[in-house]
């Protein structure tokens, strides 16, 4: 995705948590094709957005050979708003009539998926016909599926959790319809993939979805219930946690998804699975969106790295990830990493029983070893493949943590709020240096080189 900052955060002797927060809505997110996914739980490539191809002939075959296009689009159009329809009305028979009757095997994928997300509880569920003809299919495709005419597109859901979003998800798919007997169906749901267009995929593409709900959250997870309800808990264990430290100008819940493994992670994320052996959970978002007109942030959970968490642990993780869902709307693309990561570990680790000692091994044994860090962490210091990337991470926790023991924790969120307000209307984004050293002055009443070398001092003096 564009402007995509990955961050990535030790929880010593525990597990790594990855934190995304993206300047658009990233895959993780995008939850969203209701039974247009036919993956069913069954092992597939992990799908990643691409870009639609340049607009071709009708699946390699003129137009004129069947209907008028604008005629074909109408058609497809109102096959859409009926298969909408079926969603929001949980109609699975009326949802498969749209279906291909020859495509068996589809016929059945698109069943499972409707059945998997029955509990889902969508506010609203639209679907749009973005690009026609996105790909072609080769001739013997066409030929396998002996239609009248054949058209495929690039398809758009848009759809809402109640309570949570107040904004649609959108997520796109790349469909197969034929003409049979003068009416059309989806007759499948793969056919782009040839061409390098993948869709993303959804939960419920990955098996049975159950759902829990209270006031400070909704778990959407793949597993019985019972599983599920240690989520739940740390979620309510987490909302007010944050609460108390930001405040309550954001929507006080989360939404929190949790697929049946780590594999499956992957999938949702479009990453092979090995890249998150390690990660606990995955928060997706958009910098800079308010809650009141944006789709809500997603804390998604590696299943298989929480097992391994304690009580404690498991809270600093989902009270880290939640801390950013709460401030996203103050977080933007020139804040720097090491305030937006050190905030939330801030946050999660307060009142968690945690030391320096404990949470900050790296870098106090640098310390010790007489490498003591001159400067805060840069962006760069936070991409994953830096060898010293959990230093980063203590270091921008370290300087949060000192701004609120030496100004007071009001002042950590005035200075994160701060930094994070937007730039007046007919104005470009703030250059982030610029931006970090009016709020110093205006949050703490000190410069940057002040500040920098204040931390030193307090990173060297806390971690021997």
């Amino acid at each position: 995705m564009d402007d995509r900052s990955l961050t990535v955060r030790r929880i010593p002797r525990w597990l790594l948590v990855l934190v995304a927060l993206c300047a658009t809505v990233q895959l993780g997110i995008a939850l969203g094709v209701i039974g247009l996914g036919s993956d069913g739980s069954s092992p597939s490539p992990a799908k990643t957005a691409a870009a639609p191809a340049p607009h071709g002939a009708e699946s390699g075959r003129p137009a004129a050979q069947g209907q008028r296009p604008d005629a074909r689009r109408g058609e497809i159009t109102h096959l859409l708003e009926r298969r909408a329809a079926a969603v929001r009305a949980h109609d699975k028979a009326a949802y498969l009539a749209t279906v291909d009757p020859r495509a068996a095997a589809f016929r059945d994928a698109q069943a499972a998926v409707f059945d998997n997300a029955a509990q889902v509880p969508f506010g609203a569920f639209d679907f749009e016909l973005v690009t026609p003809d996105p790909f072609s299919l080769p001739s013997a495709r066409r030929a396998e599926l002996a239609a009248e005419q054949v058209f495929t597109a690039q398809v758009d859901v848009a759809y809402r959790l109640t309570d949570f979003d107040n904004a649609p998800v959108r997520s796109s798919q790349f469909l197969t319809f034929v003409l049979r007997d003068g009416t059309w169906y989806v007759a499948a749901d793969s056919d782009g993939r040839q061409a390098g267009l993948k869709p993303g995929l959804q939960l419920w593409d990955l098996g049975p979805v159950n759902v829990l709900q209270d006031k400070t959250g909704i778990v959407l997870g793949i597993g019985n219930k019972n599983d599920l309800k240690s989520y739940q808990k740390d979620v309510e264990t987490a909302v007010p946690d944050v609460a108390k430290v930001w405040g309550r100008e954001w929507a006080g819940k989360a939404v929190v998804v949790v697929p049946g493994n780590q594999e499956q992670m992957a999938r949702l994320l479009g990453a092979e699975p090995q890249k998150y052996a390690r990660i606990a959970a995955v928060t997706t978002g958009e910098r800079g969106a308010s809650t009141e007109s944006a789709a809500a942030d997603r804390v998604i959970v590696n299943p298989d790295a929480f097992r391994e968490l304690g009580p404690v642990e498991r809270r600093v993780v989902m009270t880290h990830e939640i801390t950013h869902v709460a401030s996203r709307a103050f977080t933007r693309n020139w804040t720097p990493t090491w305030l937006s990561e050190g905030f939330a570990d801030y946050v999660g680790y307060l009142n968690s029983g945690q030391t320096i000692r404990s949470a900050a091994p790296e870098l106090r044994r640098d310390v010790r070893d007489g490498r003591v860090p001159q400067t805060l962490p840069s962006d760069q210091q936070f991409e994953t493949t830096q060898d010293a990337l959990p230093q980063a991470y203590e270091m921008g926790w370290l300087a949060c943590r000192m701004v609120a023991e030496r100004w007071g924790q009001a002042k950590l969120v005035a200075l994160y709020r701060e930094v994070g307000e937007a730039p007046p209307d007919g104005t470009g984004a703030p250059d982030q240096n610029t931006r970090m050293t009016g709020a110093f002055v205006q949050t703490l009443g000190i410069s940057p080189d002040e500040f920098t070398k204040a931390w030193v001092q307090y990173v060297r003096a806390q971690v021997k």
